[in-house]
């Protein structure tokens, strides 16, 4: 499976956990479609934002484009999620993805769930490091509003979003504790506010089907 796809140059970029173990040999790449993964934890999101923007602006993300990659490809060399000091494997994937941001400056970076999230922030260098267990679904949630409400287009912005959400046997619980409201429906309550962001910068994010 190759360990990236998509465009780097493309202002969107999705940082996945690792690759699926017993189907890495089988699967194209990271958030290969035939995954069910992938619609769990994207295809809901998106289909929210691309109904959004069109009804509004008649516009239409270029999916196609967006870059995507795992954070790690074996999964084995994850941390405890307990641990604050990681490997040298790990710091080495980490400098990685530092590397690649400095050399393409996205300006999203959509991790899923609290090992990618991390991973993310190391790469960004954001203090203090924290152990990845730290990201529960309600601090993941704070952190999403508290990156959307301080988008700046000339940076780039790491925004969380969950993984595994409709897999999970708490999937409801975990949509409520990352919106902060009970009965929440998390596709669309990050998919409107994703939008919204995309919508406000329309002129400065070449991110649109021409």
């Amino acid at each position: 499976m190759d360990r990236e796809a998509g465009n780097k140059s493309f202002p969107i970029w999705l940082l996945g956990d690792s690759n699926p173990v017993q189907w890495q040999d089988k699967l194209y790449g990271p958030f290969d479609a035939r995954h069910p993964i992938r619609h769990n934890i994207w295809t809901s999101v998106l289909e929210v934002i691309q109904d959004r923007v069109y009804r509004e602006r008649r516009l239409r993300v270029n999916s196609n484009e967006i870059y995507i990659r795992n954070a790690v490809d074996e999964s084995k060399i994850k941390p405890s999620g307990t641990a604050e000091a990681w490997s040298s494997s790990l710091n080495a994937e980490i400098l990685r993805l530092a590397q690649l941001l400095e050399e393409n400056q996205p300006k999203f970076l959509f991790s899923f769930g609290a090992f990618a999230y991390e991973f993310g922030r190391r790469a960004l260098a954001k203090k203090p490091p924290k152990k990845y267990v730290h990201w529960g679904a309600t601090k993941l949630g704070d952190e999403f509003r508290l990156n959307v409400g301080n988008f700046n287009p000339e940076e780039i912005n790491l925004i969380p979003l969950l993984h595994r959400i409709v897999a999970g046997g708490k999937f409801l619980e975990s949509q409520d504790y990352f919106c902060g409201l009970q009965g929440a429906n998390y596709f669309d309550y990050v998919g409107e506010k994703i939008a919204a962001l995309f919508l406000k910068f329309q002129d400065v994010l070449p991110i649109w089907i021409e």
